[in-house]
């Protein structure tokens, strides 16, 4: 019996959380063997995940023959064969882009372990690469279809491939840059740390809450779902030629985002008035953090409790006639599975900062010195910013080919753009101003969230529909 890509894909999810486990535990007991074996296990994992791509290749390379005798009515047999067999490499839907997305910061982590073994990066990196895997397995288009026209061709190669490894090195630029930021205890406070935590918090809180509604409604809402034929179909309307779903309040999470908003901006205040005063903060500054804090927690629990307990929603009369496919309806983590998984970077980094204030000299002991993590970040993002040219300079031939056009102001074009804009001036900043240390560090984690914008943001079509977008978010 032949194994499938999905078996491999499992196999890796299970390599990388237990290698994450394994990291934890030698954060904890500062036992050496259980980082080598976490290691060990990881890459492991990492060549399931090569293997499963490496069978997906195949899978794809099937389904695009029997598309290609379908529509010629010949067999196809030796060097076209092989070019019609190879053309549809693992990464050209959501599903296999994000599969993808977390074998590039694997990939990268390994690396970086091998260079400057920075104890803390192995836990946020396959925190993240698991996070990646388990929005594929939410996606609903995890079916391998023929490549469109567009896709037809061996630049897919080197576009995805260098945006794959170059937001990936991107990504751990930020993770050193944040270790930076809790370590340099003589350059920055963890006060001030805190501070900038909460405030790009309150930020996601206000955009995934869209701001003006959580304020006015007091509502978060999230999308309708359906169970049909064992796969859940998202309730709505068409909106002229097109499909929009249909969002329902989470019941009680409003409020609770409210309160995280208010909360979070009251700590960030006291926190900042602190920060030249306190390294650690104590008093009526800590309690604010840890309450924002705790009401971040609540928040992200109580839409999880929503997904696994609204089973039935039910739906005003009039609106429900219009809606389709008819109910019952429900909620579910795919419900808001986007929004989670951005809440729960921004609740990860909450928790490390959170325990630096508590345990700062243990944190910060357990930490490498400072010139090391500003090294290991500047590399990580020198070669994201060089990765991200290519892909800048393959997009345009790509787009040439398959549109006419190099440059079209698309959303990815234009995100990715701006992307390694940021780079550009973290590197400039650094040689030509002297930017060494907090101000690259700060950028180098505002990079990840620019990452995130024109990743995602641009690929789920949340700010705007483009020639990437993959669908809706």
């Amino acid at each position: 019996m032949s194994l499938s890509s999905t078996t491999f894909y499992n196999l890796c999810f299970a390599g990388y959380f237990v290698g994450l486990l394994l990291y934890i535990g030698n954060l904890i007991t500062r036992r050496f063997m259980l980082r080598k074996v976490g290691t060990i296990v990881v890459t492991g994992g990492f060549l399931f995940q090569v293997a499963g791509m490496v069978v997906r290749w195949h899978e794809a390379g099937l389904v695009e023959i029997a598309a290609a005798e379908r529509a010629t009515g010949l067999t196809l047999e030796g060097a076209q064969r092989f070019v019609i067999y190879t053309q549809h490499p693992p990464w050209s839907n959501l599903y296999e882009i994000l599969v993808y997305m977390a074998w590039g910061i694997v990939f990268v982590f390994l690396v970086s372990e091998v260079k400057f073994r920075i104890r803390f990066a192995g836990i946020l990196a396959l925190g993240l690469a698991l996070t990646s895997l388990g929005l594929a397995s939410l996606t609903t288009d995890a079916t391998i279809k023929p490549l469109v026209p567009a896709l037809q061709s061996w630049w897919i190669m080197i576009h995805v491939i260098s945006s794959a490894i170059g937001y990936a090195a991107g990504t751990l630029g930020a993770i050193f840059s944040l270790l930076f930021l809790l370590k340099a205890r003589e350059r920055v406070s963890l006060a001030a740390v805190a501070a900038g935590t909460l405030v790009v918090n309150i930020g996601l809180y206000l955009l995934l809450g869209r701001g003006g509604q959580l304020f006015t409604t007091f509502a978060y809402k999230v999308k309708l779902l359906k169970v049909m034929g064992g796969e859940l179909i998202p309730a709505g309307r068409m909106v002229g030629e097109n499909f929009a779903p249909y969002y329902v309040p989470s019941p009680f999470v409003g409020p609770l985002m409210f309160a995280t908003v208010v909360l979070g901006a009251v700590a960030a205040g006291l926190l900042w008035a602190k920060r030249k005063q306190v390294d650690v903060p104590t008093g009526p500054a800590l309690v604010a953090y840890a309450l924002a804090f705790g009401a971040s927690t609540a928040t992200i629990a109580m839409i999880l409790v929503n997904a696994f307990t609204q089973l039935d929603v039910k739906v005003a009369a009039e609106t429900a006639s219009t809606l389709m496919p008819p109910g019952p309806w429900r909620l579910a983590i795919q419900s808001a599975q986007w929004d989670l998984a951005l809440f729960g970077i921004g609740w990860v980094a909450q928790f490390v900062v959170f325990l630096g204030i508590l345990k700062p000299q243990a944190l910060r002991q357990a930490l490498p010195d400072a010139a090391r993590l500003d090294r290991a970040a500047y590399y990580s993002i020198l070669i994201a910013f060089a990765l991200v040219a290519v892909v800048l300079v393959t997009g345009a031939l790509w787009a040439h080919y398959a549109w006419g056009r190099y440059w079209g102001w698309d959303p990815k074009e234009t995100g990715a753009l701006v992307i390694w804009i940021v780079y550009a001036i973290y590197l400039h900043g650094r040689v030509t101003h002297g930017w060494v240390g907090v101000p690259s560090a700060v950028i180098g984690v505002l990079g990840f969230f620019v990452i995130l914008a024109g990743f995602l943001g641009v690929n789920l079509g949340w700010f705007a529909d483009g020639l990437h977008s993959y669908g809706s978010a």
